[in-house]
């Protein structure tokens, strides 16, 4: 991305001058905030689609009543966005968020092919030749492979920021906790609740 954008300028440079250079950096700062908005209301879904399915806290399942949407989950990724922003090194930031990112898209495709193996009598609204979930695997294994050869620190960071799930679901979700932990949890839940004004959707 970093390689795309000097690219740009530089091309911008020599077409438009100096008068007209600043231009290009513009409209890539216009696509940059674009792209980061996008990814911040897309991202923050996942969450919520988490917690529905039990993995994740219950407050993240709920809604803000006026305008319908999944506030706590917003405001939970805008939060992570503002730890990693915590990072001066713009290069190893890519390089952790990026790692993680393409090795959980992998995963998450390797699905498709395993399940149209393992239970093709699973009903399928959109079907895909495999060929493509195939290509997909391919160009995500290089993704993750060459960082791993070239950055060994930033992707086993990035290995280390996705395990740090693990622990958290055990100790959160998975294990029975005590009633007073489940008594704190649930005072948690209800203030925030009153706080974003927010419910569980009705199934």
């Amino acid at each position: 991305m970093v390689v795309v954008v000097l690219v740009a300028v530089s091309f911008a440079n020599v077409l438009f001058a100096k008068y007209l250079a600043w231009v290009m950096p513009f409209f890539v700062a216009c696509s940059t905030f674009g792209a980061v908005n996008g990814v911040l209301l897309t991202s923050s879904r996942l969450f919520y689609a988490g917690a529905m399915e039990g993995q994740m806290p219950e407050i993240l399942t709920m809604i803000q009543v006026k305008r319908m949407t999944p506030t706590p989950a917003v405001l939970f990724m805008a939060l992570l966005s503002l730890v990693y922003l915590g990072s001066s090194n713009i290069n190893a930031l890519i390089s952790y968020v990026g790692f993680a990112t393409w090795l959980s898209i992998g995963l998450a495709v390797v699905c498709v092919p395993w399940l149209r193996w393992k239970h093709p009598e699973l009903p399928r609204p959109i079907k895909v030749n495999l060929i493509w979930p195939i290509i997909y695997i391919i160009a995500t294994v290089i993704i993750t492979i060459v960082p791993m050869i070239a950055a060994p620190i930033e992707t086993g960071i990035g290995v280390a920021i996705i395990m740090t799930g693990v622990p958290v679901y055990f100790i959160f979700i998975y294990l029975r906790k005590p009633k007073w932990i489940r008594d704190i949890l649930g005072d948690m839940t209800l203030n925030l609740q009153k706080t974003m004004m927010v419910v569980r959707p009705q199934s």
